[in-house]
């Protein structure tokens, strides 16, 4: 693992963290305004706003962490985290509409 791999793979994933943030905002606003949705489905919703954020914190730590270890180019995988819950929540969101 490379210092300027990992600064640029932090800075990517704090950028995408607030992204993250502003695609749940608006896309959970716009099903719950929509829909008569169910109070777990709503607490779902309102989850994850903060936490496909904090994935994007918590991989570009693990990753920190890792670099300080000496670890492996392997470990740039980690950022692929926010990937898989972001692929979850569109999934999740889809089948909301669907009934």
């Amino acid at each position: 693992m490379s210092l300027i791999g990992v600064v640029i793979g932090t800075f990517a994933q704090l950028c995408f963290a607030f992204f993250l943030f502003m695609l749940t905002a608006f896309a959970g606003g716009g099903y719950a305004n929509g829909n008569s949705l169910k109070p777990l489905q709503l607490a779902i919703l309102d989850l994850s706003l903060y936490l496909l954020p904090a994935l994007c914190v918590i991989s570009a730590g693990i990753v920190i962490v890792l670099y300080r270890q000496d670890a492996g180019a392997g470990s740039y995988f980690w950022y692929l985290l926010p990937v898989i819950g972001t692929v979850m929540y569109f999934v999740y969101t889809n089948n909301l509409t669907r009934k």
